[in-house]
């Protein structure tokens, strides 16, 4: 699902990049926000329609949410997410030197309040992942974002940010395609009813989850040191990207 989605925001993105260039960050601004009321009512509405708050999932009462995941990995919803991380990253990009200085925050405030979105789920709100998501999670992950590459550039980053770009987790970030790639297949081994019964006789309980992390984890490792990066495997990705590039020339270029 995700994928398919995924590679049509790919095959559009010369246009976005190219049409994003051209505004400038108030511009930009109002694209981000443009964007995330359009998400919105996207997910309200598929809500609304199916009764597929937290409530609802939470609840012996089944519930047939028959185009939950085309609502969730919808090739426009992917291709709207996508452009607001252009647009996030393209408003910093056109920061001065002094902006730079001048609009610097602490990426720890965003950080947290992005995460603590999340709690939203556990109050009378009742509200469902993606509607916190799209409403909260997403433009405040963004302004971390920014933050973070501001302090970045500053000459006395926080403790966040020299966190995040320590060894250990620099290497964790490496992981993360081949996590995204094998822990659902992974997790239908063992938690999927129809799967895991031929297998196991069962589903596993939730003490097995911290095992399950651990076998993704190790699988993850092994495909990334042996596949992803393979002499053999980058020097092939390297070709089919000077491919592409040499049949878009100019379609990327920046435009002032």
């Amino acid at each position: 699902w995700f994928l398919s989605a995924l590679t049509f925001s790919n095959l559009a993105m010369p246009a976005v990049l190219k049409r994003t260039a051209t505004l400038s960050k108030v511009g930009l601004q109002k694209l981000f926000f443009g964007l995330t009321a359009v998400s919105m009512l996207q997910k309200v509405s598929f809500s609304n329609t199916s009764r597929f708050h937290s409530h609802n999932i939470s609840t012996t009462e089944k519930e047939y949410p028959l185009i939950w995941n085309l609502t969730r990995f919808h090739p426009l919803s992917s291709l709207i997410e996508m452009t607001m991380g252009v647009a996030s990253a393209r408003e910093v990009m056109l920061d001065t030197e002094t902006e730079s200085m001048t609009l610097r925050e602490n990426p720890t405030v965003y950080f947290v309040a992005a995460y603590a979105t999340l709690l939203l789920r556990a109050t009378k709100f009742d509200f469902n992942d993606a509607i916190v998501r799209s409403a909260l999670f997403v433009p405040l992950y963004s302004k971390f974002l920014q933050a973070m590459h501001r302090d970045c550039l500053s000459s006395s980053p926080s403790a966040l940010t020299q966190l995040l770009s320590s060894g250990p987790l620099r290497y964790l970030g490496s992981l993360t395609f081949s996590l995204f790639l094998l822990h659902a297949p992974i997790g239908q081994l063992f938690y999927k009813k129809a799967i895991a019964t031929r297998l196991w006789g069962g589903p596993m309980s939730a003490a097995f989850f911290p095992s399950y992390l651990a076998i993704v984890l190790a699988s993850s490792v092994a495909v990334t040191e042996g596949v992803i990066k393979n002499p053999s495997v980058q020097s092939l990705a390297a070709r089919a990207a000077r491919w592409l590039a040499s049949q878009t020339e100019g379609m990327l270029q920046d435009f002032s």
